[in-house]
């Protein structure tokens, strides 16, 4: 059963954790080739930043590269490479309108920066902790000065746009940017999300991408997005591990992921854990 209140407020934990995952990029493989085309397509359209006025370069601010990282809210830094928002996307928009697939991403992640600026800082005890997020939350917000709302909530179709088209990094930020305002106020409308979070996980998952099968093994442990099933819990956590070249003997992956099944569902469990894990995509 899809459970409103409680299955966000399980799934906003859930991103939180896996943000702390997504800065490790060393874990997630290649991408595999695109196969699917895009659901969105690419029509000779008025740049939706023609109205944008570009603001100054912002290379020549002093000791910007000894800040920390910024981070989008999907969770990834970003680096905009000492453009603002603006002028970066001014260089990629042509190719992103024309369906070249990392533009879109790209156009996507740089805008996914200007999402959380008027987010509360987290609370720390350390000052100096403090001081450093507020003067990057300061830069970001500087980033994004030319960079209106309407703009902010157009990324969402640049990054569907990079999820149909086969992006694994955007099927995993569709789930990381969570439903929205709108869908969480509409029982339908998070249903609907639910189900594309769900697929584009899964579809990430087919070329291996081992945060995918984490996040999808942690969704039907959890019973947010999909009904909860400790058998597929088990079989894409022994997917997301071995696709990070950890292997384990039946038994351990049984006490690990199985002690809510029995034997014939754990060993079922296991055998589609290791057939997700041996695709083509994984070698």
């Amino acid at each position: 059963m899809y459970r409103r209140a409680s299955a966000w407020l399980i799934g906003a934990g859930m991103l939180a954790c896996a943000a702390v995952f997504v800065l490790q990029p060393q874990d997630e493989p290649a991408r595999a080739p695109v196969a699917a085309p895009s659901a969105v397509a690419a029509g000779h359209r008025p740049s939706w930043f023609d109205a944008a006025p570009l603001m100054p370069h912002p290379a020549d601010a002093p000791g910007q590269e000894a800040e920390g990282p910024m981070v989008g809210r999907n969770g990834r830094i970003v680096d905009l490479g000492g453009l603002d928002v603006a002028h970066y996307i001014a260089q990629r928009e042509g190719a992103a309108r024309l369906g070249d697939m990392k533009a879109v991403y790209e156009v996507y992640q740089a805008v996914a920066l200007c999402a959380n600026i008027d987010e509360p800082l987290p609370e720390t005890q350390d000052p100096a902790d403090h001081d450093q997020l507020a003067r990057t939350l300061g830069r970001q917000r500087a980033l994004c000065a030319s960079i209106s709302p309407a703009q902010v909530q157009e990324r969402m179709r640049y990054l569907r746009q990079a999820a149909d088209g086969g992006n694994a990094e955007a099927q995993i930020d569709f789930y990381m940017e969570g439903p929205g305002a709108a869908a969480r106020a509409d029982d339908q409308a998070l249903k609907q999300w639910g189900q594309d979070a769900t697929a584009y996980l899964q579809a990430a998952g087919k070329r291996c991408n081992p945060f995918a099968l984490s996040l999808l093994s942690t969704a039907y442990d959890a019973g947010s997005i999909v009904e909860r099933d400790p058998g597929m819990v088990m079989a894409y956590g022994v997917a997301a591990a071995r696709a990070r070249h950890v292997d384990k003997t039946a038994e351990q992956w049984r006490r690990q992921f199985g002690e809510d099944l029995s034997d014939a569902d754990a060993n079922a469990a296991l055998q589609l854990g290791n057939q997700l894990a041996s695709g083509a995509a994984c070698h």
